[in-house]
């Protein structure tokens, strides 16, 4: 069981032995409370991050040697294909999905357009 709280409602002038008495509501007590584990969590992940560990804390991490993509693991990121029928919010999205996954895949810039290129698909032609 929670300690019950009291609030005093006009101030008590304190004794010279005596701590002042501060009334705080509950979210004031809460917003305190929030703004102390967020100023130690940003601590302790700045402290994390200068000393090198990683988010298990196991030690500096060693260093990965950046590896350029291949065409098949480009395509295990699964990119959209677009057949040019999907319109502007289509277009965008394909872009955006692109960006990722030439991110994701560390796909080089030179192989960039050649490997987009590949997902662009030829649109339906209905003649009625």
């Amino acid at each position: 069981m929670a300690p019950k709280r009291t609030t005093r409602s006009k101030p008590v002038t304190p004794t010279p032995n005596e701590t002042p008495t501060t009334t705080v509501t509950e979210a004031q007590l809460q917003a305190l409370i929030d703004q102390g584990v967020a100023a130690a969590m940003a601590e302790a992940e700045a402290s994390r991050v200068r000393n090198g560990y990683n988010s298990n804390g196991s030690g500096p991490r060693p260093a990965q040697t950046a590896r350029e993509c291949s065409y098949s693991e480009f395509l295990k990121c699964k990119p959209l294909d677009f057949k040019g029928t999907e319109g502007v919010v289509g277009l965008t999205r394909w872009f955006e999905k692109m960006e990722s996954v030439f991110s994701i895949s560390n796909c080089p810039a030179a192989s960039q357009v050649k490997f987009a290129t590949c997902t662009l698909q030829d649109p339906i032609h209905v003649t009625g």
